[in-house]
């Protein structure tokens, strides 16, 4: 029988070819030397079939931030794949029952991803908590209205390989990601690596309250040039900041476009614009899933619209949520909902559209009304940062 275990570092060449092959990409010694700083082998699980590795589930230790701006421990799924000779064997069952028992036996309550294929996760409770727009924002119509001028010097370049922008991109991304549920924290090693990864080719830029990174496609289009940017990131902790940022952006010469996959839907920047269709949106994505593993833990941690509670039932366990916390309770339930409508509830997803989406159900339309009011977040859940 294929064994679960915990690998060691004679492991790491088995699982960067299981990875490799389940993704379609071959690593680099550099590349994975990069990645291998942010891992934590004992949080990681394989399926072994008699010496050959066939299976790799692991998890990172995060912080997540949940309406209100509180931070709770999660552990972020990730490297999960099952070599294609080994499938429908209950491997990835295995694997993901031994990483969430983990997760659990290190008091994080909660366990998030973001999911290569979007028909996997919800037998494992998981629920799409935050969504991310991909955009394309025409350079030559993108002015700001009038009267968003911003401090020329408000925005400085930074080179790459600066010893300080580690430090700097993480004290103002401390600030940054308590603004959204949905966020998690970058350590130094994240940074580092993202760093790396990106390379010489990325432009870095600093504010005092935010920060952004591109990387520019040349189209020079025989002298008419209209060079493609790809944002990377644009985070800022002040609207202020926002404004300065994108005005940086939207300066920079021959370009055409600015391409982005990291805008969350009710990110203000189409009503900063004096052409709001200069900025179109070609696709909305799930990105960060999540499944509460305590659940009182979990929702006592964010704060919520009023004063009110509510009741939820899942499993056949009840939950009473609300300003005054978390609890097991008996009483009637106002929402029945299914294991993977709860990271949505947690995150702030309006409880009517999961009611649509046949995830949960109301006792009535005034018990919907009620829940909508208190765990709908503002501004939406959203996240940036890949794992």
């Amino acid at each position: 029988m294929t064994e679960i275990r915990t690998p060691g570092e004679g492991d790491l060449e088995a699982i960067k070819r299981v990875d490799g092959r389940a993704f379609g990409h071959k690593w680099t010694d550099e590349d994975f030397a990069r990645q291998r700083s942010v891992i934590e082998l004992e949080r990681f699980r394989v399926a072994d079939d008699h010496g050959s590795i066939v299976g790799v589930a692991g998890s990172f230790g995060l912080q997540m931030t949940v309406p209100g701006g509180a931070a709770v421990p999660t552990g972020g799924v990730t490297w999960v794949a099952v070599a294609s000779t080994h499938r429908r064997q209950g491997l990835l069952t295995r694997l993901m029952a031994d990483v969430h028992a983990d997760i659990e036996a290190r008091d994080e309550p909660l366990a998030a991803l973001t999911a290569s294929e979007g028909a996997i996760y919800e037998r494992f409770g998981y629920g799409i908590a935050t969504q991310r727009r991909m955009t394309v924002l025409d350079r030559t119509r993108a002015q700001m209205r009038p009267g968003l001028e911003s401090d020329p010097g408000a925005v400085r370049l930074v080179e790459h390989d600066d010893p300080a922008l580690v430090d700097e991109l993480r004290s103002r991304w401390e600030r940054i990601r308590r603004l959204r549920a949905g966020e998690i924290d970058r350590s130094e090693a994240w940074f580092a690596a993202q760093i790396g990864d990106r390379g010489a080719g990325a432009t870095w830029v600093l504010h005092d309250d935010g920060f952004a990174c591109w990387k520019i496609v040349q189209h020079w289009n025989e002298g008419h040039a209209a060079h493609e940017v790809e944002l990377l990131d644009l985070a800022a902790a002040t609207p202020d900041a926002h404004v300065a940022l994108w005005r940086t952006v939207t300066s920079i010469d021959l370009v055409g476009s600015v391409r982005s996959r990291l805008l969350a839907p009710d990110d203000p920047l189409p009503y900063l614009l004096a052409d709001p269709r200069a900025l179109r949106t070609y696709e909305l994505n799930d990105f960060v899933w999540c499944v509460p593993l305590d659940v009182a833990l979990c929702f006592a941690a964010r704060s919520y619209g009023t004063d009110d509670d509510v009741v939820i039932e899942c499993d056949g366990a009840r939950y009473r949520v609300g300003a005054g916390g978390a609890k097991r309770v008996r009483s009637r339930p106002d929402l029945v909902a299914e294991r993977s409508a709860l990271g949505p509830l947690l995150m702030g997803v309006a409880p009517t559209t999961l009611a649509m989406g046949r995830r949960l159900t109301a006792r009535s339309a005034e018990a919907l009304r009620r829940a909508d009011a208190l765990l709908t977040a503002h501004p939406m859940a959203h996240g940036m940062s890949g794992f």
